[in-house]
C-alpha cells in the first residue's frame, strides 16, 4: 500500500507531462507560454484551442517561438508550401516534413491549416453561388401614397475578383381615396444582369444591363445597357464602398402617344457597405445617369437600408428607404418618388 502511494506522485507528474508532450506550444516575447492547440496561422494572427481558457487569438508579431505536436500545412510568405510538424530552434521556425526540412523565421509564415486540407486561400478564390430572396411591407409617397408588398431575388456566382449576379424585384400596391375609389398606386418591374471583374486590388470594370416597368408613372419598357470602370475607393474588412464610372445607352418607351425617349447617357454610381457592429449592417447605393445630349435629362436613384440577421443568420430583417426621381416625368407626374419598406430576406449559398 505504501510502495502504491509513492508511485502515485510520479504516475501524476508522468500523466502531466505526457500531455504536454502532445499538445501544442506558442510562446510570445513578453515570456508568456500558450499550450494548446495551433488550428490556423491567418492574417498576421495565431488561432490556439485550449482546455483552460478556450479559443485564444495571438498577434504573430508578438510570436518568439511555436512547436506542434502533429502536422501542419504551411505556406510561407513566398508561396512555398509544406506539411510537416513545426518546431523552433535558435529562435528559428524549422518546419520538418516528408520531403525535408525547411528553416525560417515566425513572421515569414503566412497561413497554415490542418494537414491534407485545401489551402484556404484557394478556397476563397473559388467562384461560389450566393443565393437571396425577399418579400416586402411597403409604404410609398409622390405620385401616389399607398402601402403594399413586394418581392425580389438575386443570384450571384463571384470570388474576390469578379462576380456575376442576377436580378429582379416587383412592387404591387393599390390606394383608396376619400371617396373610396381603388386605384393601382405601384406597379413596378425590374430585371438585370450585372458583371464585375476586377484586374487589381482597387481597380476593374463592369457591364451591365437592365429592364424596368413602371406602369404608374407610365412607363412601359425601359432598357438600360452601360459599361466602364469600377475602383475600390474603400477597401477594408468592416467597409468597402466602390465607384463606377462608364457609358451606355437608354431606351423608354411609354403607354400613350408620348414620343420614345432614347440615347447615349453617362453612368455614375457608388455602393457601399458598412458593418457598424457584428449585427448591424448599412447598405447604400446610389446611381446618376444623365443623357449625353442633355445633363438636364436625367434618372438619379438612391437606396439605403439597415440590416440584422434574425433567426440563425440566414434570415435577415432590412429597413429602408428607396429614391427614384425623374428630371423630366410624362405628362404632369411628380418628380420624385419615395418607397420606405421593411424587407424580410433569405440568405444561402
Amino acid at each position: 500500500m505504501q510502495s502504491n502511494i509513492k508511485t502515485l506522485p510520479l504516475l501524476l507528474i508522468s500523466m502531466i507531462l505526457a500531455v504536454f508532450a502532445r499538445a501544442d506550444v506558442v510562446e510570445t516575447a513578453s515570456g508568456a507560454r500558450l499550450v494548446g492547440k495551433v488550428t490556423k496561422i491567418a492574417d498576421g494572427k495565431i488561432y490556439l484551442t485550449t482546455d483552460y481558457a478556450g479559443d485564444l487569438t495571438i498577434v504573430q508579431s508578438e510570436v518568439s517561438a511555436i512547436s506542434t505536436d502533429g502536422e501542419l500545412s504551411v505556406r510561407l510568405a513566398s508561396g512555398t508550401r509544406i506539411d510537416g510538424r513545426v518546431a523552433t530552434e535558435n529562435g528559428a521556425i524549422q518546419i520538418v516534413g516528408a520531403d525535408g526540412t525547411i528553416t525560417t523565421s515566425v513572421g515569414k509564415v503566412a497561413a497554415s491549416w490542418g494537414s491534407g486540407k485545401e489551402d484556404p486561400q484557394v478556397t476563397a478564390m473559388r467562384r461560389k453561388w450566393k443565393f437571396q430572396v425577399s418579400a416586402d411591407i411597403v409604404g410609398k409617397t409622390g405620385n401616389a401614397k399607398s402601402t403594399g408588398a413586394g418581392m425580389g431575388f438575386v443570384a450571384a456566382l463571384g470570388s474576390p475578383q469578379d462576380e456575376l449576379k442576377f436580378y429582379g424585384d416587383y412592387n404591387y400596391a393599390t390606394s383608396t381615396d376619400t371617396d373610396g375609389v381603388k386605384t393601382t398606386s405601384t406597379d413596378q418591374m425590374r430585371a438585370g444582369v450585372d458583371y464585375s471583374s476586377f484586374f487589381s486590388e482597387r481597380a476593374g470594370w463592369y457591364v451591365r444591363s437592365e429592364l424596368a416597368s413602371d406602369k404608374v408613372a407610365g412607363v412601359d419598357l425601359r432598357s438600360t445597357s452601360d459599361a466602364g470602370m469600377s475602383y475600390r475607393l474603400i477597401k477594408k474588412p468592416h467597409q468597402l464602398l466602390v465607384g463606377r464610372l462608364g457609358a451606355g445607352y437608354r431606351f423608354e418607351s411609354y403607354d400613350d402617344d408620348t414620343p420614345n425617349n432614347d440615347g447615349f447617357v453617362l453612368s455614375t454610381g457608388l455602393n457601399h457597405k458598412l458593418d457598424i457592429n457584428s449585427y448591424l449592417k448599412l447598405i447604400n447605393d446610389v446611381q446618376f445617369i444623365p443623357s449625353f445630349e442633355d445633363f438636364a435629362d436625367y434618372r438619379l436613384t438612391h437606396d439605403s437600408a439597415l440590416e440584422l440577421p434574425i433567426a440563425s443568420g440566414f434570415w435577415k430583417l432590412r429597413m429602408g428607404v428607396s429614391n427614384q426621381y425623374n428630371s423630366r416625368p410624362i405628362d404632369d407626374r411628380k418628380k420624385l418618388d419615395t418607397l420606405y419598406y421593411t424587407r424580410l430576406v433569405l440568405d444561402w449559398q
